[in-house]
């Protein structure tokens, strides 16, 4: 069985990483939404948040293999935990090329038998980050139609109030 990680924040969920997952599903046999609770970020919404917004996509688009966890700590041992032997990353252009390569040879390091599958979202959503809707919700502003799943745009309206 082919299993495969999608570690992010997913702070929120964007329709990038939509595209992501959905290519993730049909090349794996299983595939991990993996929500990073990382302490060095401040989030807007708490990991169990993400975690429910990330598994209502999952049963929105039907996928059947695909679970949704968070996790602290290293992406590899996550992945060794969920017996994983893919990390999925997401690369939208050339300007995350380099972030996601010193991430590669660093979990290399920690465990060579992982690897890495990068995978393009669609073309309409390759500039999309969560960072920018984030920041765009943030000032009271609405969400780009179509960044977000709707469920999404839902709770960034509660939160926020636009």
């Amino acid at each position: 069985m082919r299993i495969a990680i999608y570690p992010g924040t997913f702070d929120p969920v964007t329709s990038g990483h939509v595209d992501v997952l959905r290519e993730a599903a049909s090349l794996f046999d299983r595939v991990i939404g993996a929500v990073g609770i990382n302490p060095g970020k401040v989030p807007i919404f708490n990991h169990e948040e993400r975690v429910a917004m990330l598994r209502q996509v999952a049963v929105e688009e039907g996928w059947a293999n695909v679970d949704v966890v968070a996790f602290d700590g290293l992406t590899v041992d996550c992945a060794r935990q969920h017996n994983a032997d893919f990390i999925v990353r997401g690369l939208r252009a050339v300007t995350d090329f380099e972030h996601e390569m010193a991430l590669v040879l660093a979990n290399e390091q920690l465990d060579s038998n992982i690897k890495t599958v990068f995978v393009m979202p669609s073309h309409r959503h390759l500039y999309l980050s969560s960072s920018v809707v984030r920041q765009a919700a943030e000032l009271g502003h609405r969400v780009i139609s179509g960044s977000v799943p709707s469920h999404v745009e839902q709770k960034l309206k509660e939160r926020f109030g636009f």
